[in-house]
């Protein structure tokens, strides 16, 4: 009986500690864009290739596929378009070079931004030069919005060479653990578990090749997002676990 009731008060101090409300579960990327997306700064040196103290980036893009719980849409349907806007991400120190023998890591920081999702008809989509223009962002916010939400951090790391400052290659990321937190828009539902918003992740290349990217744009940025939903745990009982015990 002493021996019983002693597993019993261990068994009881772990189910405190141990069984978690949720666990979070990767569930992979369930908006894709590109290549038709583009980004561009307020305040970018396209000849020392840094972007300077308080520059705000933007970007704007065509979204080609849905997956996850978004599968069932077809952003593809014919005149139906989903594009998405992302903005007002600024960086505090602006670009930070670190120097190697032949290769240099070209690194900004930005904080505070914001993306939008929409769905409109016709597909009227249209990047134009030097934006903002008069077709961007408006041609992108138009229709109805799909999902809203916020992007905390977005770090954007570009690899040049030494010798002449040409373009290797480059990536944009949100950060790890997923820091960005949907809003709002009509599909938020879907991408929300127990009934709170699921945190997520926007990732993707970043290509500064001066032939692939748009007069006054700054890159062209192949991208997605991932989402890092709540998984319930498995559900149990304190009258379950001492059942367990009984001799």
């Amino acid at each position: 009986m002493t021996r019983r009731l002693l597993r019993l008060a261990l068994t009881a101090a772990l189910f405190v500690v141990a069984v978690p409300v949720s666990a979070f579960a990767q569930t992979g990327t369930v908006i894709d864009w590109g290549p038709d997306s583009y980004a561009w700064e307020t305040s970018y040196n396209a000849a020392t290739f840094r972007s300077n103290a308080g520059s705000v980036l933007s970007a704007v893009g065509v979204i080609n596929g849905f997956l996850g719980p978004l599968s069932s849409i077809n952003p593809n349907t014919p005149g139906t378009e989903y594009t998405y806007y992302l903005t007002g991400l600024t960086t505090a120190a602006g670009t930070v070079v670190t120097a190697g023998p032949t290769l240099s890591v070209y690194k900004t920081i930005y904080t505070g931004g914001t993306i939008q999702i929409w769905q409109g008809s016709p597909r009227n989509a249209a990047f134009g030069t030097n934006p903002p223009n008069g077709t961007v962002p408006s041609t992108f916010t138009d229709g109805s919005l799909f999902l809203a939400g916020t992007v905390p951090t977005f770090t954007v790391t570009v690899t040049r060479l030494n010798s002449n400052g040409s373009y290797v290659n480059g990536n944009a990321d949100g950060g790890d653990p997923p820091n960005g937190l949907w809003t709002g828009g009509s599909a938020l539902a879907l991408v929300s578990a127990g009934g709170n918003p699921c945190p997520f992740r926007i990732t993707g290349g970043w290509d500064m090749r001066p032939a692939d990217v748009l007069a006054g744009y700054v890159s062209q940025y192949d991208g997605k997002i991932d989402l890092n939903c709540p998984t319930p745990a498995l559900p149990s009982t304190w009258g379950k676990i001492k059942s367990s015990y009984r001799d």
